[in-house]
């Protein structure tokens, strides 16, 4: 790799197929009346219905303002629900509600196509490799922001010892 030409870095590539999928999705999604932001939420409730705000907020990397302002509109369009906590009564979850089970079948659908689409040109070994290395990377990230907030939590327990 020529390092005078950052075009060949991991890093650059992998962040302009962000960029380039962000905004086809944006795109794609916009025909279902829905945001990437969210397309985000409902997602993640599809996994994790019922996790509280703060939870869905740290899951997401929202800030609990933007999430609470995120959930009002999601609500107001009938496609979330928010219940008190059984345990905490500070708490809020939020749960899909049941009519959006329909919307999320065409987010599928959108979502697949888009995916297709992007990975044109690939066989069937070089997909399956694709996203082994994908995984790998990922996992590489994951650990890396782990052992930072590791050490970020025993900084503080130090500050607070001191």
């Amino acid at each position: 790799m020529d390092a005078g030409d950052f075009r060949d870095n991991a890093g650059y590539l992998i962040h302009e197929a962000d960029r380039l999928m962000s905004r086809q999705f944006d795109r794609r999604m916009r025909a279902l009346g829905l945001t990437r932001a969210q397309w985000w939420v409902l997602a993640q409730l599809y996994f994790n219905d019922g996790v509280t705000q703060s939870e869905l907020a740290g899951e997401l990397g929202f800030s609990k303002a933007a999430l609470g302002g995120l959930l009002d509109r999601l609500e107001s369009k009938g496609w979330l629900e928010r219940r008190p906590h059984g345990s905490d009564r500070r708490a809020k979850c939020v749960h899909r509600s049941r009519q959006v089970g329909a919307l999320l079948g065409r987010m599928r659908r959108v979502a697949l196509a888009m995916t297709t689409d992007m990975l044109a040109g690939l066989n069937d070994r070089e997909r399956t490799e694709l996203m082994r290395l994908l995984r790998v990377v990922v996992g590489n990230l994951d650990a890396s922001e782990q052992h930072h907030a590791g050490s970020r939590r025993a900084a503080a327990r130090r500050n607070r010892a001191a």
